[in-house]
């Protein structure tokens, strides 16, 4: 049907003579990749406040001189008895429980059981005899050792309370102190309480000198540690 007629083709436009074509944008100089800017901070932004400032430093931590390793003397004193009682309760677990297990096996040595049966549920008692001794063992030690790191932490808190600094010093007269107390209310014999008071003293003598190696880091040394400094220095 359309054979007869001729076929539209399109031409692209073509522009007229009066019409200006954009010049190509130049390429950046090297200069302005190498432009730094300062930048300014907002004009908006408000200094703290005098009452602000006063907060932040009623906030910040009091040096107290009878502290020990941070804690105030009464923390220090439940940490004594927690840490006491819980070391107390594993070392009486441990000796009630390897003594019940030995004593059931003594008591049953001539009957032992002979089917399968038996044999369980002797191995299911004496579990049962081992846990419940070492738990009766534990309390009873829990109780000791627990009330001696507390009459250990009174006496501590006591001498750095009437000397007005907590040192080694009174560390280590704390443990001589309840190694005498602890002699005296078991009854131990003379070689045993001697023992006790060099137990007591190197006891002391540990926990206090951790403490002042620990103040002496955080830049509060005790006096002596002064002293000594000062006498170096002199020299």
């Amino acid at each position: 049907m359309n054979q007869g007629k001729p076929v539209d083709t399109i031409e692209p436009p073509v522009p007229k003579a009066d019409t200006i074509i954009p010049p190509l944008m130049p390429p950046p100089s090297s200069a302005a990749n190498h432009l730094q800017f300062t930048p300014v901070p907002p004009s908006n932004q408000q200094q703290p406040s005098l009452p602000t400032q006063l907060m932040k430093n009623e906030s910040m931590p009091v040096y107290d001189p009878l502290s020990r390793a941070g804690l105030s003397p009464k923390a220090r004193l439940l940490v004594f008895s927690t840490v006491g009682g819980f070391w107390g309760f594993g070392i009486g677990a441990f000796i009630g429980g390897r003594q019940s297990g030995l004593q059931y096996l003594a008591e049953n040595a001539h009957r032992l059981p002979t089917t399968v049966q038996g044999w369980y549920f002797y191995h299911k008692t004496k579990n049962y005899r081992v846990m419940l001794g070492g738990v009766k063992r534990g309390m009873r030690f829990a109780v000791k050792t627990g009330g001696l790191c507390l009459l250990y932490g009174l006496v501590e808190a006591g001498l750095d309370d009437v000397r007005g600094e907590a040192d080694i010093a009174n560390s280590v007269a704390a443990g001589v102190t309840t190694g005498a107390i602890f002699s005296s209310i078991t009854k131990l014999s003379r070689g045993s309480f001697r023992y006790s008071l060099i137990f007591g003293a190197l006891f002391g003598l540990a926990t206090g000198g951790l403490s002042d190696l620990h103040k002496t880091v955080s830049g509060t040394p005790p006096s002596y540690v002064n002293y000594i400094s000062g006498k170096i220095k002199k020299n």
